[in-house]
């Protein structure tokens, strides 16, 4: 009977497109495919750093049921769903979409956002009840990215030593947020320099480094029409931003795959690692309305419902070859070079 697989899950940011990687995590963690692999590691950015947090917080406290019963809390209670919050929420997307509009100092109005970020941590991932023995806590390992804005250091954080400050800096997208305070530095969102982490994973320091790293992609790499309107830009902007530094933590592990082959001195501190990546589902017709820029901001119940219900859908694709990677339409595995034709795809 072969050996199951170890296994690195990393989740990448994307506001309210997060809630995918939510869906993705619990199913994983449910009886039908938990018994399949043994999960070594998580990391996450922004939303996929709430996600693989949650996660491991119920993995450590109460086992995969707690961690998915977290997963589902966090993400019901972010909803948009009395009164005054869903007339906040649509004034919010609605200016999101506007095709002129003036972005603002998050310094100049109170930091409503990181407030309410901050109450739903305090609720579901209480970090006074975590193991306080960071041996305890690395079981699995769990890595936050998040960037100093002051130095440009992509800033990595562990779960043996997590606190709330640290996982909310992984989150603080400007201009919706201020710089967080974050172990003596002052923090961004992690999109800017690590989404998500995942050279770590292949670090010989790691207690059990994995057989494969399954990666929850949020933001398309590829787009069929070409962005003309200044929404479609942004949109545009923002998703091939969101992908820059996953393309290059994944070209890390594949180099060091290739290195492998060709210098087996390398074997003392590194091993093979396969990658196996699953990217949301963008079809239309299955959400309540656009996945643009502005949706990353929508807490609409209906949005976020339809997003863990596809997570749930997708999370068995890492079983087979449709998460292999690399394939078409996924973040690429080599430079393209202008004197060479495009190669034919079978996108659809």
């Amino acid at each position: 009977m072969a050996a199951i697989p170890k296994v690195a899950i990393a989740c990448q940011g994307g506001g309210s497109h997060a809630a995918f990687a939510a869906g993705v995590l619990e199913a994983l963690l449910s009886g039908e495919f938990y018994s399949r692999f043994e999960l070594v590691a998580l990391s996450g950015t922004s939303g996929g750093a709430m996600c693989s947090a949650l996660a491991w917080a119920g993995l450590l406290l109460g086992g995969p049921a707690d961690a998915i019963r977290r997963l589902s809390g966090f993400w019901t209670d972010l909803q948009a769903r009395d009164g005054p919050d869903i007339v906040a929420n649509a004034l919010g997307t609605w200016y999101a979409r506007l095709p002129v509009n003036a972005e603002i100092s998050p310094y100049l109005y109170p930091p409503v956002a990181e407030e309410r970020l901050r109450e739903l941590l305090d609720k579901h991932l209480p970090f006074a009840s975590l193991p306080a023995a960071p041996e305890q806590r690395a079981k699995p390992t769990l890595l936050i990215g998040a960037t100093d804005v002051q130095s440009g250091d992509r800033v990595i954080f562990t779960g043996e030593k997590l606190d709330i400050d640290q996982l909310v800096a992984s989150a603080a997208v400007p201009p919706l947020y201020r710089a967080v305070a974050a172990d003596g530095r002052l923090c961004w969102d992690g999109l800017f320099s690590s989404n998500p982490p995942v050279r770590e994973f292949t670090d010989f320091a790691l207690a059990s480094r994995p057989d494969e790293i399954w990666v929850v992609q949020i933001n398309p790499q590829y787009r069929r029409e070409l962005p003309e309107s200044m929404n479609e830009i942004i949109d545009r902007r923002n998703e091939l931003s969101g992908n820059l530094a996953l393309g290059q933590e994944l070209y890390f592990t594949t180099r060091v795959n290739e290195l492998l082959t060709t210098n087996k001195s390398l074997a003392k501190r590194y091993k093979p690692i396969k990658i196996r990546v699953v990217q949301m589902h963008l079809d239309a017709k299955d959400y309540p309305g656009p996945l643009d820029y502005a949706s990353k901001l929508d807490r609409n119940p209906a949005l976020i419902h339809a997003l863990i219900r596809k997570g749930r859908e997708r999370a068995a694709w890492f079983f087979d070859e449709r998460s292999n990677w690399p394939r078409d339409d996924t973040v690429p595995h080599r430079s393209v070079y202008a004197t060479r034709p495009p190669m034919a795809s079978n996108r659809s």
